[in-house]
């Protein structure tokens, strides 16, 4: 059985990244190979890309996953596969999406158990758009609610503050978990560091595919939206224009049959055309009060539970 560490060596190898990994386990499962080690991995690989992986390669990517552990172990992270059998069903519902590795600090069960809202919108939002990513972050959470997002300033900072102000030690009250584009001692934008520290003091969690120090880049912002979309039950678009990083968090909400809502008031107004535009696709649902929010969160909430005992 292929191990964490084996997992970080095999993606610290040139040319092999979490869908190679994914694929090729998916392939080996199919003709039942479920007990695969190391170096089949490694033949397997090199049969496929018809190159050879030199022995001090290996032994580099070796000592890069050592080092990762013992980040994780002295800073308290936990490091998750998809062969765990914790791993988020949220997660293994996205298929050959899901994350190879999850580094988590915090209150994982906010992955697995309850319910779960993500507020997305513009890092330059209005004054409004941020007034209404707090308030209806805050009437969610007050009322059991998870708040998820990316820790990216303007909504995503609006919809955890709104969170972590309604915060009380109770399972019954919502909590927040911010997915990071980068790890998660390397807090991106620095400017939220210390929203960071307080998500994890009041009981939330911090999430990312990147090992502990690494940076983010480009492409690491696609990705972290469509954990944000496999993580919830209902994704709310506040505000955004139609070419913002939210979109991308509204493609994958739609593609994983995610329900959204977005914000319907002034839609004409700049910077809301996404908004806009899933309204008129009939792809989100229009929201314009904060009992419009609660009518369909509440709603979806029972329905859950009633499929859930039966």
């Amino acid at each position: 059985m292929i191990e964490k560490f084996d997992l970080l060596t095999l993606l610290h190898l040139d040319g092999i990244g979490c869908k190679t990994i994914i694929n090729f386990y998916e392939e080996a499962k199919h003709r039942k190979l479920i007990n695969l080690e190391f170096n089949d991995y490694i033949y397997i690989l090199e049969e496929h890309f018809n190159k050879k992986y030199p022995k001090k390669e290996i032994e580099k990517s070796k000592l890069k996953a050592e080092k990762i552990l013992e980040s994780c172990y002295l800073n308290k992270i936990e490091i998750m596969s998809f062969l765990d059998k914790n791993y988020p069903k949220r997660f293994k519902n996205i298929k050959k999406d899901k994350p190879v590795l999850l580094y988590i600090k915090g209150n994982k069960k906010i992955m697995e158990k309850g319910f779960n809202l993500a507020v997305v919108g513009s890092r330059k939002s209005s004054d409004k758009g941020l007034k209404l990513a707090y308030n209806y972050s805050k009437k969610a959470a007050d009322n059991g609610f998870n708040i998820i997002s990316g820790l990216a300033l303007g909504c995503d900072t609006a919809g955890h503050k709104g969170s972590l102000d309604s915060f009380e030690s109770s399972e019954n009250m919502g909590k927040t978990l911010a997915v990071l584009p980068s790890g998660i001692n390397n807090i991106y934008p620095y400017e939220n560091k210390n929203m960071a520290l307080e998500i994890i003091d009041k009981e939330g969690c911090l999430l990312s595919e990147k090992s502990p120090n690494e940076q983010p880049n480009k492409y690491d912002f696609i990705s972290r939206d469509r954990l944000q979309a496999a993580l919830s039950e209902w994704l709310l678009i506040v505000e955004s224009r139609i070419d913002g990083g939210t979109a991308y968090t509204a493609e994958y909400g739609i593609k994983y049959r995610k329900k959204l809502m977005c914000v319907g008031i002034n839609i004409e107004n700049k910077g809301m055309e996404l908004n806009k535009k899933l309204i008129e696709k009939k792809e989100g649902v229009p929201i314009e009060s904060l009992n419009d929010l609660m009518d369909l969160l509440t709603k979806e909430r029972d329905e859950h539970n009633e499929i859930s005992h039966q």
